[in-house]
């Protein structure tokens, strides 16, 4: 069952988004926690809408979320330019911060239980420490590290068993977009964890291991080229998935000048 009232949808590049701002957002994420109603939350930002495009499994997976929120600038801009608007980019890991943040609390009246699930060898028990550490509205309930391997390998019973075990509230994801989106389907019956999310970097901004890019650089959409100086790998990735991008809006405003 999915937790609070439905929302309206938008579509953009053949991918949902709900309306919705951080707010709502928070609100819809503490009820399911309160209620311990399932919801699957996805953020798509611009490389999901790429990726997309050529994966039908990776849309799938996006399609049968409960939850689809615009992580990401492009996403909003895309929306704005075919006349759908969105209420405001709601990305994934500023919607953790404020659940971190003690945003929701009056929904749910206690800390949140958290489970990191994927990242770098030992991150994601840094960043189940570092909640600890805080002691405030997050507490770390587990943490796993499944190195490399398909999906079927990183979902073996004693996983998944352990997860279920930790009583978490909050199933963060990290094994990469289109590997985590996968994880996420091919275990979302097994799980008895209410939220389940793939959020990539999270795992590494709560660990501190790489540090967001500052509110200017976000707002301005440039949050990917501060990803860039922190990690170069990155560029080939971003500079494929703009391409698209300027594709995309194209074909967006070809549209609109037919319409009119």
């Amino acid at each position: 069952m999915n937790a609070g009232a439905s929302l309206a949808r938008v579509t953009v590049a053949g991918l949902p988004f709900d309306a919705v701002d951080t707010a709502g957002a928070v609100q819809r994420v503490c009820t399911a926690m309160a209620r311990q109603q399932r919801l699957f939350l996805s953020t798509p930002n611009l490389n999901f809408v790429v990726a997309a495009q050529s994966d039908a499994a990776f849309r799938a997976s996006v399609l049968a979320s409960d939850l689809s929120v615009a992580d990401g600038m492009p996403v909003l801009w895309l929306a704005r330019l075919q006349g759908t608007p969105l209420p405001e980019r709601v990305a994934g890991s500023t919607l953790f911060e404020h659940l971190r943040a003690g945003e929701g609390q009056a929904l749910l009246g206690r800390p949140i239980k958290v489970y990191f699930f994927g990242g770098p060898p030992g991150v994601a028990q840094k960043a189940c420490d570092a909640l600890n550490a805080e002691g405030r509205h997050m507490r770390g309930v587990g943490a796993h590290s499944p190195g490399f391997g398909t999906v079927e390998e990183m979902s073996a019973p004693a996983v998944i068993d352990a997860i279920n075990a930790s009583g978490a509230d909050f199933l963060v994801v990290a094994l990469g977009a289109r590997k985590g989106q996968a994880w996420i389907m091919h275990n979302l019956d097994q799980l008895s964890v209410p939220v389940v999310s793939h959020l990539g970097a999270v795992v590494n901004f709560v660990a501190g291991t790489v540090e967001r890019a500052p509110m200017a650089w976000q707002r301005w959409g440039l949050e990917w080229l501060w990803r860039i100086r922190q990690e170069p790998a990155l560029y080939r990735r971003y500079v494929a998935d703009g391409v698209v991008l300027l594709k995309l809006m194209l074909r967006a405003l070809v549209r609109k000048a037919g319409g009119r």
